[in-house]
């Protein structure tokens, strides 16, 4: 990709880009499930997984924007359970406070932190993310000069809104700004449709949903950020 060389800025995902989401979520529900029994056993006696599955599912089916807002969705489910249990709304914020708190300690990839590192010496970086991982938190925040979040700006990739907030805290145009992330429709069809560039972090190494089409494919495919990092810095 010659326009490569046009890229002055490099926006990130953060769950299952910079570090795999399913272990990190694990722990911090585990943290809470442990705070919930030593803190509130009358809610911990009627706490039970397959609720809150159907809590969670309702309340998308409500507000299916839910879906991709996932601390909006995560605190409601708790305040949902809570209110379910008998517990409180004030024990219900505890907990979750807890989760979120738990939920910043991640394990980055092997190649996350020294692709990052490369990277910061000849881009400005940013974040896009659907989650409410606080890059500060983990550790990471000094490389970046932008942070978007959904719960802050009130919607959620693929919208093309939150695209935009990225586009205006740099101060560039769209085709300067190049999206890296692992989801296909969030992390490169939404980045595309905006008029960045995009390139997929395909750690699993799977096809290219056909679903998605050809008219907004990756402008590179990766199987790790150090191979995307290498691709970068190429053409600098």
């Amino acid at each position: 990709m010659p326009a490569r060389k046009h890229i002055e800025a490099l926006v990130f995902d953060l769950d299952d880009t910079l570090w795999p989401i399913a272990p990190t979520i694990h722990r911090a529900e585990k943290a809470m499930v442990e705070w919930i029994a030593g803190n509130v056993p009358d809610v911990a006696r009627h706490w039970d997984v397959n609720t809150l599955k159907l809590l969670r599912a309702s309340l998308i089916a409500a507000n299916p924007a839910l879906r991709n807002d996932v601390m909006a969705l995560r605190r409601g489910t708790i305040f949902a359970a809570f209110e379910e249990c008998g517990g409180s709304a004030t024990q219900a914020e505890q907990a979750f406070e807890v989760f979120r708190a738990a939920r910043q300690k991640v394990e980055f990839y092997a190649d996350s932190l020294p692709a990052l590192e490369r990277l910061a010496r000849h881009f400005r970086l940013g974040v896009i993310s659907n989650g409410f991982a606080d890059v500060h938190a983990v550790g990471i925040g000094h490389h970046f000069e932008s942070v978007v979040s959904a719960h802050e700006v009130g919607v959620s990739k693929p919208d093309p809104r939150i695209y935009a907030a990225s586009i205006r805290q740099m101060r560039l145009a769209p085709q300067q700004m190049l999206y890296v992330g692992d989801d296909p429709e969030n992390d490169i069809v939404g980045p595309r449709q905006a008029g960045l560039r995009a390139a997929w972090i395909n750690r699993p190494g799977g096809n290219w949903p056909e679903t998605l089409g050809q008219s907004h494919f990756p402008d590179g495919t990766f199987a790790d950020l150090g191979s995307f990092a290498d691709w970068m810095l190429a053409a600098r």
